[in-house]
């Protein structure tokens, strides 16, 4: 009997695990979104904060701009509709990586304003709380990645 009650709780515990790890997946992906539809809505913020980074000529804060919501919204699409997981996955982890170390970046630089990840729906700040957001976002980019590629190798 004890190996039975034994036995539920591992399988409780998986399917607690289970449960969360796809929460977490789906709530990146809306994440991925809504960011990228926000910035489509309003490009001004992203813009204006390119524009601060002194190295960046005009028409790469353009290119940037174009191409960052619309790499955003691809890879969420991608998620939701799990094309390709284990390589989109590496991508949002990537993607949430640079943005983590962007956070960084203009902290120290000392860029003032909202950042524009959230075009003008939400406001985000340089500072500790976006650098702090950024990492969590990475460490859950990271965890559904190591979750699913583990998986996979174990329903192999």
């Amino acid at each position: 009997m004890n190996t039975l009650v034994t036995e539920h709780k591992v399988l409780a515990a998986e399917k607690t695990k289970k449960l969360l790890s796809g929460f977490v997946y789906y709530v990146l992906a809306l994440i991925l979104l809504f960011t990228g539809i926000t910035k489509i809505m309003d490009p001004l913020p992203l813009i204006n904060t390119l524009k601060l980074i002194q190295f960046l000529e005009e028409n790469l804060v353009v290119l940037i701009a174009t191409l960052l919501p619309l790499l955003e919204m691809g890879l969420g699409l991608l998620m939701v509709l799990k094309v390709k997981p284990k390589i989109t996955l590496s991508a949002v982890t990537i993607l949430f990586a640079a943005f983590f170390l962007f956070s960084i970046y203009g902290t120290i630089a000392g860029l003032e304003g909202d950042c524009g990840c959230y075009g003008s729906a939400v406001k985000s700040e340089f500072g500790i709380k976006m650098i702090i957001r950024n990492f969590i976002l990475v460490i859950l980019s990271l965890y559904i990645s190591f979750d699913k590629i583990i998986l996979a190798r174990k329903n192999k």
